[in-house]
């Protein structure tokens, strides 16, 4: 996943025409099973997390329980390009499926961001991709209806997948739950049930498993009510 991440920037050493190894000191590997929180809102870390392989979410839970999903973590993404910045975040994170990830100095990372223009580029690519992918979850609990909120969910995973070449006629992997879509959306359980099933029954997506295939990707994107 190098090439579709951060790292892609981080491990040339563009002084040596990329031959060199990582110029990253202090790098942490470390792996997590499925369900398990990787970090809790507000605890002070010294690394940036960038997953490599698996899925994660980042979350936010209000004091009676409730859970919003602020954005799904697939392998090459960093948590949040914030963590380069600060050393405590209002949110928390938990693996999807098992993963592996990798935690980076954040000193050294802030060295790089001065010194480097390709790495203060590449951070402010990330920065833009979160704005907008705020901007539409604003959208999607303000504005749009449940069937454009699953269907836009669903394409996103799909685009995403798209540029990590994790997509095969039009089927990818899905782990995710009726409770994670309820979480994303802002919607419940049941009413995320009843909208894949109608979904199914309309002949436009198949879920197999750990598996989802979009059938009919045009009328999929008109539902999404996409800007």
């Amino acid at each position: 996943m190098r090439e579709f991440s951060i790292c892609r920037v981080l491990t040339v050493d563009s002084s040596a025409n990329g031959h060199l190894p990582s110029r990253l000191l202090g790098q942490i590997h470390k792996t997590s099973q499925a369900r398990q929180v990787i970090y809790r809102s507000n605890e002070r870390s010294d690394a940036v997390t960038i997953i490599c392989e698996g899925w994660a979410y980042v979350y936010s839970m209000l004091s009676d329980g409730r859970r919003q999903i602020l954005s799904i973590l697939l392998p090459g993404d960093i948590v949040t390009a914030t963590a380069m910045l600060k050393d405590r975040a209002s949110f928390s994170i938990q693996a999807l499926t098992d993963i592996d990830y990798c935690q980076i100095d954040r000193t050294e990372l802030k060295r790089l961001l001065v010194t480097d223009p390709t790495v203060l580029d590449e951070f402010f690519k990330i920065l833009v991709a979160e704005k907008e992918e705020a901007d539409q979850l604003v959208i999607d609990l303000g504005r749009r209806t449940a069937d454009e909120r699953i269907a836009r969910f669903i394409l996103g995973l799909m685009n995403r997948l798209q540029a990590r070449q994790q997509v095969q006629d039009n089927s990818f992997a899905f782990p995710v739950r009726q409770q994670h879509i309820a979480d994303a959306t802002g919607l419940t359980s049941v009413h995320v049930s009843r909208v894949i099933g109608a979904f199914r029954k309309a002949g436009l997506v198949e879920i197999k498993g750990r598996s989802l295939k979009i059938l009919n990707l045009n009328e999929l994107k008109r539902i999404s009510n996409a800007a």
